[in-house]
């Protein structure tokens, strides 16, 4: 079984300093693991949400990459991993109306960081021989 996965070619896609929210990007990220790429590409294209578009993009790189970079068919794709992770916080801004009890009245906005990994599904070859 080792082997197997051992010869799958990863391809991978990411989108850094991304301007929403971990968890909102996390609530769609959710949404779409258990699609197909194309079909989560779909999916997000008609989501009404702003963490939708970042992903989506992510998405479509992803399946470029695959197509360009390693011949694979994008219809033969799987989502092996989608990372939502917590980048650095970014600009301040001030909130008097919670003072000191709450960061010291003190907001700061919130980046976040996408990894996407895809590999072709078991079974499936490109006809490539090595």
């Amino acid at each position: 079984m080792k082997n197997a996965n051992q010869n799958q070619k990863e391809v991978v896609a990411r989108a850094s300093f991304v301007r929403s929210s971990p968890r909102k990007l996390r609530l769609m990220a959710d949404m779409v693991r258990k699609f197909e790429p194309q079909q989560a590409v779909e999916y997000l294209r008609v989501v009404n949400k702003r963490a939708a578009k970042p992903l989506m993009l992510v998405f479509e790189q992803g399946i470029a990459n695959a197509k360009n970079n390693f011949q694979m068919s994008p219809g033969n794709l799987q989502i092996k991993t989608l990372q939502i992770e917590e980048g650095p916080r970014g600009p301040k801004r001030l909130d008097k109306s919670h003072s000191a009890r709450f960061d010291r009245g003190v907001k700061r906005k919130k980046i976040s960081h996408i990894l996407l990994r895809l590999v072709e599904k078991e079974g499936v070859s490109n006809g490539a021989k090595s």
